[in-house]
């Protein structure tokens, strides 16, 4: 929902900013081009019969508050809990996404150098897509962290758990700051 949003934004504010600058530069030429377009549309509409007006207004009114609460529904559901994921074997499996994250963040929260982990499980199609934000300490070294991340979340989800990954998982790191004045880097955590 999300996309559909950002998407709508992106075209109102496309059409606003053309139409902003019409109605500052030329107002009283468009309110005489709107005058004129309301009254074609009014003489044309007096033209059909009343209940065929009626009735069209009527269908189209049902068929635009059917989408427009539709669109309202996927707004305030609340956000899918239980998630039916392909297993390895190929089978299909309801599984609890609080349970896969707290899962990942256990065993990943073991790793040495590492300080905090922020897990996103997303459910697709063909598995799970999985998102790592990683909290590490500052003497860190990157390629062999995220190896060593990337390798864990494959043991957890596919072995561990059986389920499917879909792509590669995604690992974004960031240090802990260097401590303040001339005290020595923390050691890393000992598990």
């Amino acid at each position: 929902m999300n996309t559909l949003n950002r998407v709508i934004v992106v075209l109102m504010l496309l059409m606003a900013i053309p139409l902003c600058s019409v109605v500052l530069i030329t107002p009283v030429e468009l309110a005489q081009l709107i005058q004129s377009t309301a009254r074609t549309v009014i003489e044309t509409l007096s033209q059909i019969r009343p209940e065929i007006r009626y009735g069209m207004g009527i269908l189209l009114a049902l068929v635009l508050d059917a989408l427009l609460i539709l669109w309202l529904l996927f707004e305030v559901r609340p956000p899918r809990r239980i998630i039916r994921v392909p297993t390895v074997s190929g089978a299909i499996v309801a599984v609890a996404v609080d349970s896969i994250r707290e899962r990942l963040k256990y065993h990943l929260d073991q790793l040495a150098d590492v300080i905090e982990v922020y897990p996103r499980v997303i459910p697709h199609r063909e598995g799970l897509r999985v998102e790592l934000d990683v909290l590490t300490t500052p003497e860190v070294e990157i390629p062999s962290k995220a190896q060593e991340i990337l390798q864990m979340t494959r043991m957890v989800v596919e072995d561990k758990m059986g389920l499917r990954l879909y792509g590669q998982p995604v690992v974004r790191i960031r240090h802990a700051p260097y401590p303040k004045g001339g005290e020595a880097p923390p050691s890393p955590r000992a598990h």
